[in-house]
């Protein structure tokens, strides 16, 4: 049996209406020529964030399974240094290793930091280029050629791609201090190395986009941290003008997206055919809907609803089509490694957050002011329903029906707590005192 190809194209922090199909009004022509070719799903983020929803993806677990999640006490930069130092891993068996184990090469390329060597999310890949690397000089160039064509062509040739970027950053061509930053995060040059791998088949390659993430052209003078969350605890709100510059800035993003994954496809299309082609996203971005700017921190539709558009190989299709988690993902490749393409139908899917994602020192805030904000939640979702509880409180805060509120009285309710009590017993988290 032929093993497919499989490509995953996430958009970090591209939230559901930011496309055509999902919004007719935003002009994303390439990826809508995509998705009259593929399968379009309703699909549910695991979390409201990158390094959560990233581990739910490489693993099939959510945040409260895998354990890679914030919390009060820690924070991003903590949750990196943890994962960089092994005292957190990756549950083992991660996508990436299994697909080695059954003769795929593998290969990885992220625009996201965190999506890294360093966090180990690099496990299982056999080639896995990180855009973010901090800037060194390649000392051996010299041995690679007299001229900077010279050089930059023999390490293409020899598939040494991590010392090239070592070699490109260390030039004048800067990325990140490029005139087309912050519209070009990176996306340009991971466009250049896709045609530039060599895709030996069976092949399975994860990308990392992150042109939908802030910042943005008005906002990329603030550090970002401080920005929404100084705005959040009401030290220092975002004015509306600005706020609709951003919002205006991020659905024209889409169109930079749009354009990148057509490059993608371009790389690909002799293989086309026979590749199983997912484009999704980790997370959304709220964009002040209701008071909070940025991701992270809540589970609203803004932050968890995302993309999910799957091009089945050879004309392949599922027999019948499932609201989808990032979490789905997992088995559903190892099945179709084996030529069955169907996505498990869930009885429910599950998003968790646990508190404020960025370290938050110097920012004037008083301790029971952060306790207000900085706390776990749970979201539920089953047949249009939604239900997100307050982990401290036990509080509901938000009980809907296709995004429609709903009186916490409907009976619909208790359904839905159930689900959510099976997770009591393995953490701190409140739910309310009628279930319990």
């Amino acid at each position: 049996m032929e093993q497919p190809n499989i490509l995953i194209v996430l958009m970090d922090t591209m939230r559901v209406d930011a496309i055509n199909p999902y919004n007719e009004r935003v002009f994303t022509p390439y990826i809508e020529k995509f998705a009259s070719d593929s399968v379009v799903y309703d699909a549910v983020a695991p979390s409201s964030w990158t390094l959560p929803s990233h581990a739910s993806l490489f693993t099939g677990k959510y945040p409260s399974e895998h354990k890679i999640h914030e919390s009060f006490e820690t924070k991003v930069n903590d949750l990196t240094l943890k994962l960089n130092k092994g005292e957190l891993q990756l549950p083992s068996l991660v996508l990436a290793e299994y697909l080695r184990q059954k003769g795929y090469n593998t290969i990885g390329i992220s625009a996201n930091g965190m999506i890294s060597p360093f966090t180990k999310m690099d496990t299982g890949f056999n080639i896995f280029i990180d855009i973010t690397e901090k800037d060194e000089t390649l000392k051996e160039a010299t041995a690679y050629g007299r001229t900077k064509f010279q050089i930059i062509m023999n390490l293409m040739k020899k598939g040494k791609f991590k010392e090239l970027y070592s070699f490109y950053k260390a030039s004048k061509y800067r990325i990140k201090l490029s005139s087309n930053y912050p519209v070009d995060k990176g996306g340009n040059w991971i466009t250049w190395l896709m045609g530039r791998v060599s895709l030996e088949t069976p092949f399975f390659v994860f990308i990392n986009f992150m042109e939908m993430h802030d910042p943005y052209p008005s906002d990329v003078k603030y550090p970002t941290n401080q920005f929404h969350l100084n705005d959040l605890f009401g030290i220092k709100k975002i004015n509306e003008s600005l706020m609709n510059r951003i919002r205006k800035e991020y659905f024209e993003q889409s169109k930079v997206a749009d354009l990148y994954f057509k490059r993608i496809l371009d790389v690909i299309k002799n293989v086309y055919d026979n590749t199983l082609i997912i484009l999704t996203s980790d997370h959304g971005q709220a964009l002040k809907e209701k008071n909070f700017y940025g991701h992270g921190l809540y589970l609203y539709d803004e932050l968890v609803k995302i993309p999910m558009i799957i091009k089945y190989p050879k004309g392949q299709k599922p027999k019948e089509k499932a609201s989808l988690s990032l979490t789905n993902i997992y088995d559903f490749i190892k099945m179709a490694t084996e030529g069955i393409y169907e996505l498990k139908k869930e009885e429910f899917i599950i998003s968790e957050a646990y508190g404020i994602k960025d370290n938050i020192e110097g920012i004037a805030v008083d301790e029971a002011t952060r306790k207000l904000y900085d706390v776990p939640r749970k979201a539920v979702f089953k047949d249009g329903y939604k239900l997100v509880v307050n982990g401290s409180t036990g509080e509901i805060e938000e009980f809907t029906y296709k995004g429609k509120p709903l009186d916490k009285k409907d009976k619909s309710i208790e359904d839905l707590l159930n689900y959510l009590y099976i997770y009591k017993g393995n953490e701190k988290f409140v739910l309310p005192s009628a279930v319990v």
